[in-house]
């Protein structure tokens, strides 16, 4: 008789077992063709930013450069003083406008711009971009919505998934005082 019961429990654990195995595994193909999916979606949208933009510079004859993270630049004063760099703070003229030419902000309106590069105070392609950037530059730029505002806008001027144009001047530029160890 023990040994019935001993078999029987020894059945329910493992159709038990089988049972979680087969629900977790089951689970985890789910969570792997959703992600798969998502990414695919996302691969695809970014393209098709990516063509909006391109044709966007090409219908408005720009000579503009692309970057390694999708930004698009073109620089139109340089500089000739040292990039800003991250911990610097960063004071800019500009007009942030979408690619149907509405404005949606500038410093003739808003005030200038200020912000710390490396604090995540602006758009990420903003930021990134201003390191290649001196005093006195004055540069055009393009920001995919991964680099902008992204998929909700800003809940204001800016509408969800909109591609930025920015025109920015670089008008100063502060150092941080270096801290002395006693």
């Amino acid at each position: 008789m023990k040994s019935i019961i001993t078999i029987k429990y020894i059945v329910i654990c493992t159709f038990l077992l089988f049972g979680f195995v087969t629900c977790k595994e089951k689970a985890q193909q789910r969570k792997r063709v959703t992600k798969d999916m998502l990414l695919e979606m996302n691969r695809q949208m970014v393209n098709t930013e990516q063509e909006v933009i391109q044709k966007y510079i090409e219908d408005n004859g720009l000579d503009m450069q692309k970057s390694e993270t999708g930004y698009y630049y073109q620089i139109t004063t340089p500089s000739n003083a040292d990039s800003i760099r991250i911990g610097d703070g960063v004071v800019l003229a500009y007009t942030t406008r979408l690619l149907d030419g509405t404005i949606c902000y500038s410093s003739a309106t808003e005030g200038l711009m200020n912000f710390t590069v490396g604090k995540a105070q602006v758009e990420a392609g903003l930021e990134q971009f201003v390191q290649v950037l001196g005093q006195g530059a004055i540069a055009k730029l393009i920001l995919p919505p991964y680099l902008a505002h992204g998929l909700a806008g800003d809940d204001n001027k800016i509408p969800k998934l909109a591609i930025l144009m920015m025109d920015i001047e670089v008008v100063e530029i502060i150092h941080p005082v270096a801290e002395h160890s006693k």
